[in-house]
């Protein structure tokens, strides 16, 4: 087979990949979205929306219009926090974190994360989840600092704060830490 054919063939599975997502979203995670009339209302209330590429009302025109190949290629959908402002903030009770939760997920599935620091960033997350069954923020720290060669990196802040007994050192387990195991490999 040529590489031109390849390379359509492989388009034609991505656009098919973009488009279940938004029927997915449609039929299954909130129809509601076809009720959002952009008052930006979510956006207003999002603590990151600053540093966001698109802002969660331009989120979900995407979403409406089908471009979930744009969202997935932003940074947006994986600075979420999922503190769900947005969801509680939105007159037509679309639920915008649930729907960015969902996109995030399938992008994971299919190894579509494009930023390198987010896609180290949760792989740690959830080896962290995985081994204590909650996140352990030393552990995922001092992974992030190895892995960039800035071991060292953000002491100062951490001394601080272990001075103030913010964050523990030893991590604490949840009782189901297999249960918990058996979830996490099914992203890893």
């Amino acid at each position: 087979m040529n590489t031109g054919l390849k390379q359509k063939k492989a388009g034609a599975k991505m656009d098919e990949f973009y488009s279940s997502i938004q029927r997915d979203i449609l039929k299954y995670i909130d129809p509601g979205i076809i009720n959002c009339y952009q008052c930006g209302k979510c956006t207003a209330g999002c603590p990151l929306s600053d540093i966001f590429e698109y802002k969660p009302n331009q989120i979900m025109m995407l979403v409406q219009a089908g471009r979930i190949e744009s969202i997935i290629n932003s940074n947006s959908i994986f600075l979420c926090l999922s503190c769900e402002i947005c969801s509680s903030r939105c007159p037509q009770d679309v639920h915008i974190a649930k729907i960015m939760q969902y996109i995030r997920n399938e992008a994971w599935k299919v190894d579509k994360i494009k930023v390198a620091s987010i896609k180290r960033f949760y792989k740690l997350f959830l080896k962290e989840v995985g081994i204590t069954g909650r996140s352990y923020e030393p552990g995922l720290i001092a992974g992030l600092n190895l892995i960039s060669g800035k071991l060292l990196n953000d002491m100062d802040i951490a001394v601080k704060i272990l001075g103030k007994r913010k964050i523990n050192l030893i991590p604490e387990f949840v009782k189901d830490r297999k249960g918990i195991s058996r979830i996490v490999k099914k992203y890893l």
